[in-house]
């Protein structure tokens, strides 16, 4: 009950702030700073990922060894060995936005969005491993040829909420 009652009064206090955040006008530019941030993707290879399940999952693949490709405008495609010792397929869009930083050098913040398979829940078509829909946010460490982008992969059905990290290849 006191759970709910401080969650409420942090929903209430949050909502406060952003209507008068609203009056004074700091929301809409702030929203304009962010989508005016967007950042061109240029091609890149993507690795695996290194990743860290939440809850000590230890049974887990940490290692997720693979290989990828993002196209120029963000359209990435790649395979994986996954947290099930089975290989997995993505595809999807990546997005990006300027945080911190110029010029090839900075931090963004980001958003993969497609599909995934290999893994014990999502859609099936008659067989046991399905294909996940997913929207990945991810901080990206970013210089002229390389980027290290930190992922957090939300909870599944079957699969525990992952932290994982991944290295990418850019060639401008």
């Amino acid at each position: 009950m006191k759970t709910r009652f401080w969650l409420s009064a942090l929903v209430l206090l949050l909502a406060a702030s952003i209507a008068r955040a609203e009056e004074d006008g700091m929301i809409t530019t702030s929203f304009s700073k962010i989508v005016n941030s967007m950042q061109p993707l240029p091609w890149a290879v993507v690795t695996g990922f290194e990743s860290q399940h939440v809850g000590g999952h230890s049974e887990l693949n940490e290692h997720n060894r693979g290989i990828g490709v993002r196209a120029e405008g963000g359209w990435v495609i790649g395979e994986y060995y996954n947290s099930y010792r089975r290989y997995s397929v993505y595809a999807g869009r990546e997005f990006q936005w300027r945080l911190l930083g110029e010029g090839d050098n900075g931090v963004n913040f980001g958003v993969v969005a497609g599909a995934v398979s290999g893994y014990l829940d999502g859609i099936t078509f008659g067989h046991e491993h399905g294909i996940n829909l997913m929207a990945v946010p991810e901080f990206i460490a970013t210089t002229r040829y390389a980027e290290i982008a930190l992922m957090y992969i939300p909870e599944m059905t079957k699969t525990p909420a992952t932290f994982a990290v991944q290295l990418r290849i850019r060639w401008p």
